[in-house]
């Protein structure tokens, strides 16, 4: 390394002391504008150090710590390094990615020496940071509760390792900043180079105050966007307080039943203490909890009677306590009864004397108990009371009387209070009286309401009263009848089951009820109404033959119904007025109805069928008979005529106008201005022939023509339009029916007005007149894209439209559309040229300022202009014109017409001097006025960034890009691509070498990953910074599905042809395999037959450098790469493989546009040879070298081809690289430049590389082969 050192220094002393020149007078020196300056960066963060160089004339380097990194702007061998900014300004800013601490040097801008100027140093210091690597409190965990008695001291050491420079410590207590007088700070060397650890410790004594106290170490440093801590909480350990109850008072006096909480609380304490509740000295509730400073247990339970009495104690304490703090309560409960019964005798008769007991069980106080019979109070009863369970009280009252004559059963209530709560207790005895039933009385069937025929009906008897219960019994005109019979309690039912039927209409249904203690029966009846419909139905007509213009009457009689039916007329599902003739009665209460409809009878009425419907409306049931009439009437159309037919010029129409009558048959007769239509041809064939031909007349019968009902239109014309009649008759009489025939033709525009040429603010005129049928306002219409028509106004009239642009300006120029649309036939449209006369605007374009060639070249000045009428271009340097003619050999002004209003100057300098660098002046002018742009014509130099980056597609592994090339800095310019995933910052490269392109597709990219693109352009002068590091895109995260096999499509299918078309198939392909060996055979003999002729011309057999001069005499000039071909085309062509001896398919692409190679017919013929041959550009092989399929027709300009008399080579030519394809394996030769040796060597390709890697993107090694000439 030492030995490189020296190296690297003598070099520079060389150049910088090697050779010194004066500088001319008056010349500014090079010096630094801004020199490099001592900072600070955080480790890993971006470094930039500034150096900007004025009137730049040495080279410029860096140097770490006097180790010069070298001129390459790249720096070799420091990836994390380059120089950026602008140089060809003097812009030379070190730029340090991911600094690290190796990165803590000294930095030296260094300028060399040249043309006598001096060289410049200037020197600054980089200081990395590092931000401490940890911080803890050494002995304690992360967040660790430290445990202490009260009194007690402890000691906290804070420990911030591996920072440079040493990180500051500071102490907190709950987030408050302390500063202790016993704080000590100790800083140590680390064992990492150049970093320091710091240990600060405190010493602190606890009170009970500092308990639950945090106390935090924060590290601060400027590497640290903010301090990093370590912290521990603090527990004084001390006894917690006396219990304390509450929720209960000594002496109070609670219900029983009610919800009490008693809740006892022991303030302090660390631990807090555990508070436990007894009840009579067992233990009851665990379940304390803390609030706050305090220990709190809180019992919720339902006070009961075994409350009474009951002693609740509080117990408290932790491990600080010696023996337990204890509280405790005594409660008092207050409870009603715990149950009431009443008992004595289930039965008993009139006059009977019964005595009944009620008992009391435990209450406190003791209940009060008083009777009440059948809602009376009865005070004559006696009572006593005892002692019970825990405080409680029983009492026991006895009651004695003589049962009353009531009709009911007799009810006792035993009322029990606790006076004290307010609460009563009530139990009921009934008593049973016996009594006779009361009458009977009916359910489910009210008096006179109607039931269904053929219905089920209920009918329920009950009796009440009776106890014993009654007994029951159902009679049918007074015949017993069987019935379903409950009891339950004093009520007694039977139910009866009725299926209705017309002769239970007006029957008598009776229930009779009785028991032992009635002297007789009692009972009650009622009398069915049933509801039957109409059975039958019938219609009669008169009179029998009907005609249109009579009457008819139709008579509709029904069965019997009760209630009586209602007769409703229908036609169809249309309802008819019929008018009520008759009613009588029949069986079984029912009545018949008799209903007459009048028709007056229509054509229309012939066929109908009328229905007369015979309705029970309270059974909802009908019976209908229908009658279908049959009316003698005149034609009628079945549809109604139309009174007009639009039929389409040249088409075809049929129009059906069939007529109904009865009695048929219906005669037709078609007439045109009073004279009868001809007949149609016999055959069909006239569809197909106007359909072709639409303006074929009259071949093959008349183009109108009738059959019957129907009108046959062919090939209409214009002429046919018109008034048509059909008259259809048969004996009843006739109908007649016109039609007018309207013929629609497609639009035609007949006139428009062309150009139109206004100043700027005037209105311009547009009209448009057109023809066709029809033809509506609606159906006229002005285009032009991207235009805005508010500024307009449009008039339609007489199939004519006028457009109005009002106070046109340079931006109305253009041309608008007139378009016709009618739905018939093609759109008609035509153009109309709107120019507004303006001065010329120049186009002021960073592609255009600048112009560059080299000495003794030809130089090429552009300048673009837009304006009306023509533009005329002057260019003017120094004031003086030059494109006057005066020097024709040394200038020329081509100007061309580019569009309607825009124009082009391109202006020649031939033969290009020093003294021709300069700043060139273009005048664009017309009788309007005149617009100047300034054009700097210079030396060719590096080209400008690309411009405008942007993604413009991308797939789940590709990214498309697409950009606007800069200046191209007067040299062929081509294009490297840079890019990185968001993650990474190392790049890979990718170059264009197809110049003139300006998108791209980058492949082979990972799955929905995050990309960072950015471009540069360079060419043989130099390269340009990068462009577009902010253009980033993903690609997708599913991959597309895996296409189907084409072998499996259509398998199906396949198997579903007919017989014919199987043979069919298998004899074709027996030809083509036949044919096919043929051709194998023809190809193989011609080759041995070759081998075995002699040469016609004697050459080296592994060179072939003379038949390459014949076959493609190469031109690099200029005139030659304008005749290159402007598209890139794709051809399939098929050559025998020299691997497999089979037939194998490859792609042929063509030649990049860009290519400067021209090939010319002359020479083209040469002599075929048993070593390669070579083939210019859109030349075929001889016939004997090529496959029998191959088809050399498809042959295109720029492409190449190489054969030897085994293989057909092929391949595409980009600039200075050949792509050759043998068999299936491709390869890459060099493409030298005219004159120079084309040698054969392999190259392989790498797509993707690294920083560093060659330019082209590929590697080469000479291979074995020969050397040819061309």
């Amino acid at each position: 390394m030492q030995v490189v050192k020296i190296l690297l220094l003598g070099t520079f002393c060389l150049l910088t002391y090697g050779g010194e020149n004066q500088l001319a007078s008056g010349q500014q020196r090079q010096h630094f504008r801004n020199q490099p300056e001592d900072q600070h960066v955080v480790e890993g963060a971006v470094a930039l150090i500034k150096c900007e160089v004025g009137n730049q004339k040495g080279r410029v380097q860096w140097a770490k710590d006097g180790f010069v990194l070298g001129f390459n702007r790249t720096i070799p061998g420091y990836p994390r390094y380059e120089m950026v900014g602008d140089g060809i300004n003097g812009e030379h800013h070190l730029k340090i990615h991911n600094t690290t601490l190796h990165d803590d040097a000294d930095y030296q801008c260094q300028v060399g020496p040249a043309d006598g100027h001096d060289p410049l140093r200037a020197t600054g210091h980089l200081t990395v940071l590092l931000a401490p690597t940890s911080i803890e409190l050494l002995g304690r965990g992360r967040e660790e509760v430290i445990e202490v008695n009260e009194g007690e001291e402890i000691t906290l050491e804070c420990q911030v390792e591996d920072a440079k420079p040493v990180a500051m410590v500071r102490w907190y207590k709950n987030n408050e900043e302390i500063h202790l007088d016993s704080r000590v700070d100790v800083e140590k060397e680390s064992s990492q180079r150049r970093r320091h650890t710091l240990v600060s410790k405190v010493t602190l004594r606890l009170t009970p105050a500092d308990d639950g106290s945090h106390y935090a170490c924060h590290a601060e440093h400027p590497a640290l966007s903010q301090p990093i801590a370590a912290s521990v909480k603090i527990s004084v350990l001390y006894p917690p307080g006396p219990p304390m109850i509450t929720g209960y008072t000594a002496g109070e006096t609670i219900r029983a039943g009610e919800e009490r909480t008693l809740s006892c609380r022991s303030r302090g304490g660390n631990p807090l203490g555990r508070v436990v509740w007894y009840r009579n000295n067992e233990i009851i509730d665990t379940t304390d909890r803390p609030i706050g400073a305090e220990s709190v247990n809180e019992y919720k339970f339902i006070v009961d009677s075994a409350d009474n009495g009951a002693v609740f104690t509080c117990e408290v304490r932790n491990k600080l306590t010696e023996k337990p703090l204890l509280a405790s309560v005594k409660l008092e409960v207050q409870f009603p009864p715990d149950k009431v019964v009443v008992s004595g005798p289930t039965q008993s008769r009139v006059g009977e004397n019964v005595t009944l007991t009620c008992v009391v069980e435990n209450s406190n106080p003791p209940a009060e108990v008083s009777w009440v019979v059948d809602g009376q109070p009865r005070p004559e009863a006696t009572t006593r009371r005892e002692r019970a369970g825990p405080g409680g009280w029983h009492t026991v009252s006895r009651l004695e009387l003589s049962v009353p004559a009531v009709d009911r059963d007799m009810m006792f209530t035993c009322h029990a209070t606790n006076q004290a709560l307010g609460e009563t207790k009530v139990d009921t005895y009934m008593l049973s009286v016996l009594r006779p039933p009361l009458p009977p009385v009916l359910h489910g069937y009210s008096e006179g309401s109607g039931i269904r025929v053929g219905s089920q009906q209920r009918i329920t008897c009950v009796s009440r009263g009776g106890n014993p219960p009654a007994h029951l019994q159902w009679y049918r005109d007074g015949q017993k009848i069987p019935s379903r019979k409950h009891s339950i309690d004093d009520v007694s039912s039977a139910e009866i089951e009725i299926v209705a039927e017309p002769q239970d209409n007006g029957a008598q249904y009776r229930c009779e009820a009785h028991n032992s203690a009635a002297s007789s029966p009692v009972s009650v009846s009622t009398t069915l109404v049933v509801f039957f419909p109409p059975e039958t139905v019938k219609i009669s007509q008169s009179p029998r033959r009907l005609s249109a213009g009579s009457q008819a009457i139709l008579t509709c009689e029904s069965g019997p119904s009760n209630p009586a039916a209602t007769i409703t007329w229908f036609r169809g599902d249309y309802r008819m007025a019929g008018r009520l003739q008759e009613t009588s009665s029949s069986l079984n209460g029912g009545t018949r109805v008799t209903n007459v409809l009048a028709l007056n009878l229509t054509a229309a009425d012939d066929g109908l069928t009328y229905s007369c419907q015979a309705k029970n409306t309270a059974l909802q049931k009908d019976v209908t008979q229908s009658v279908t009439l049959h009316v003698n009437y005149a034609p009628t159309f079945l549809s109604e005529p139309p009174d007009v037919v639009d039929v389409v010029v040249g088409e075809s129409e049929e129009l059906n106008l069939t007529a109904r009558a009865n009695p048929g048959p219906v005669i037709y007769t078609w007439t045109r201005h009073g004279l009868p239509l001809p007949d149609p041809v016999i055959d069909d064939s006239w569809r197909d022939t106007y359909a072709q031909h639409p303006d074929m007349g009259g071949a093959g019968g008349s183009r109108v023509s009738a059959e019957g009902p129907l009108l046959y239109i062919r090939g209409v014309t214009v002429d046919d339009a018109g008034d048509y009649e059909l008259e259809a008759t048969n004996q009843e009489g006739a109908t007649v029916a016109k039609v007018y025939l309207n013929v629609q033709y497609p639009p035609t525009i007949k006139y428009t007005s062309e150009m139109v040429t206004v100043s700027e603010g005037q209105d311009a005129h547009l009209e448009c007149a057109a023809d066709g049928n029809p033809l509506t306002e609606a159906m006229m219409a002005w285009r032009r894209d991207d235009y805005d028509f508010t500024k307009t106004e449009q008039i339609f009239g007489g199939k004519k439209a006028t457009l109005t642009v009002l106070r046109a300006n340079r931006n109305d120029t253009g041309v608008f559309t007139c378009e016709v649309n009618n739905s018939i036939g093609k759109v008609a449209t035509a153009n109309i040229t709107l120019v507004v006369k303006t001065k010329p605007v120049v186009e002021r374009s960073q592609l255009l300022d600048r112009a560059a060639a080299e000495k003794g070249k030809r130089g090429e000045l552009r300048c673009l202009a837009e304006g009306a009428p023509d533009v005329s271009f002057s260019w003017k340097r120094d004031g003086l014109l030059l494109s006057n003619g005066a020097r024709p050999d040394k200038y020329e002004n081509e100007t061309v017409r580019t569009g309607l209003v825009s124009w082009a100057s391109t202006f020649y300098i031939r033969n290009v001097h020093e003294d021709d660098y300069g700043r060139y002046e273009c005048i664009a002018e017309n009788e309007l006025g005149a617009s100047t742009f300034t054009v700097r014509f210079i030396k060719p130099t590096r080209p400008d960034p690309p411009l405008s980056l942007k993604v413009v597609n991308t797939t789940h592994d590709t990214v498309t890009l697409a950009w606007k090339p800069g200046f191209d800095g007067g040299k062929t310019q081509y294009f490297r691509l840079r890019y990185r995933t968001k993650d990474s910052t190392s790049y890979q490269y990718l170059d264009v070498y197809e110049a003139g392109v300006s998108i791209y597709t980058v492949t082979d990219l990972s799955l929905n990953t995050e990309y960072y693109f950015s471009i540069m352009s360079y060419n043989d002068r130099g390269d340009s910074e990068y462009r577009g590091e902010f253009v980033r895109a993903t690609t997708r995260s599913e991959a597309p599905p895996t296409p189907v096999p084409s072998s499996n499509v259509g398998k199906e299918a396949s198997t579903k042809l007919p017989g014919l078309w199987v043979v069919i198939i298998v004899l074709v392909a027996t030809a083509l395999l036949a044919l096919n060996v043929s051709a194998i055979v023809c190809i193989v003999r011609r080759r041995r037959n070759k081998r075995a002729s002699p040469p016609t011309k004697k050459t080296p057999p592994p060179s072939v450098s003379s038949t390459m001069a014949k076959a493609m005499p190469l031109s690099v000039t200029q005139e030659g790469s304008d005749q290159a071909s402007s598209k890139s085309t794709t051809n399939t062509m098929y050559a025998p493989s020299s691997y497999n001896d089979t037939v194998v398919g490859e792609t042929l692409s063509s030649i990049s546009e860009k290519s400067r190679e021209s090939y010319t017919q002359e020479d083209s013929v040469v002599d075929y040879e048993d070593g390669p041959q070579y083939f210019p550009s859109g030349h075929a092989p001889p016939a004997h070298l090529l496959p029998a399929h191959f088809l050399p027709g498809r042959l295109v300009p720029g492409q190449v081809f190489l054969y030897d008399q085994y293989d057909l080579l092929y391949g595409c030519v980009s600039p200075r690289v050949l792509e050759i394809r043998i068999g299936a394996k491709p390869h890459l030769f060099d493409l030298p430049r005219a004159g120079d040796s084309l040698v054969a060597r392999k190259k392989t390709t790498r797509r993707k590389r690294e920083s560093g890697g060659d330019r082209r993107g590929h590697a080469g090694s000479e291979a074995a082969g020969s050397k040819y000439q061309y």
